[in-house]
C-alpha cells in the first residue's frame, strides 16, 4: 500500500484516473467531492443502524458511491472501471417500493429528523441532491452521463424513504412540518 501522503496535491491540483492533473476546484472535483460527501454522511448513519439489512443496504451504496465517483473523472470512459447503470437505478426503485409498503403513507411534510441514524441519512439525502446540482454545472462543460444524473435524483429519494424507516425501527414517527401561517 502506497504513502497516505503523496505531496502532489500540495499546489492546488490533484490526478484523474487517466494521470492528468487538474485544479482542486474543477468541476470534476468539485462532484467527486460531493459525491464524498454523501459517501462520509451514510458512513456516519451505519454508525447508528442497529438493523443488519439496512446496514448492508447502506453498504452497498457507499460502494456504488465510490463506483460514481470515479466515473466522474473517467474521462477516457476506460471500461476497467466499473460504471453506474439502469440496473442500479431499477434496483433502487424497488427497494423504495419494498421499504414503502412498511411505512405509513406520507401525507405532510415532515422534518429530516427521526432520530440518529434517520437525521444523518436526511443529511446524506441532502449531499445527493448537491451531487446532482453540481452535475449539472459539470454538464455545461463536460459530457455527463445522463445515467448518473437519474441515479442520485433517486438516491436522494432513496435516501429519504431509508430515514424515515431508519426512523420507524427505531419506533420514532416522523415530524411533521407544522405552517406557522395555520
Amino acid at each position: 500500500m502506497p504513502k497516505i501522503f503523496t505531496k502532489t496535491g500540495d499546489k492546488g491540483e490533484t490526478g484523474r484516473f487517466d494521470g492528468t492533473r487538474v485544479p482542486k476546484n474543477d468541476p470534476q472535483m468539485e462532484v467527486q467531492g460531493a459525491i464524498d460527501e454523501c459517501n462520509s454522511a451514510i458512513g456516519l448513519a451505519r454508525a447508528y443502524v442497529e438493523d443488519g439489512q439496512l446496514n448492508g443496504i447502506l453498504k452497498n451504496f457507499q460502494s456504488l458511491l465510490l463506483v460514481a465517483g470515479s466515473e466522474v473523472t473517467n474521462i477516457s470512459m476506460d471500461n476497467r472501471l466499473p460504471f453506474i447503470t439502469d440496473g442500479n437505478i431499477t434496483a433502487m426503485e424497488e427497494l423504495i417500493d419494498d421499504v414503502e409498503e412498511e411505512l405509513e403513507p406520507l401525507t405532510n411534510f415532515i422534518l429530516p429528523a427521526g432520530g440518529k441514524a434517520s437525521a444523518h441519512l436526511h443529511v446524506a439525502r441532502a449531499a445527493s441532491r448537491k451531487i446532482e446540482r453540481r452535475l449539472v454545472s459539470l454538464r455545461e462543460t463536460n459530457e455527463v452521463n445522463p445515467v448518473l444524473l437519474a441515479y442520485f435524483n433517486r438516491l436522494s429519494d432513496t435516501l429519504f424513504v431509508l430515514a424515515r424507516y431508519a426512523s420507524k425501527l427505531t419506533g420514532l414517527k416522523d415530524e411533521v412540518w407544522v405552517n406557522p401561517k395555520s
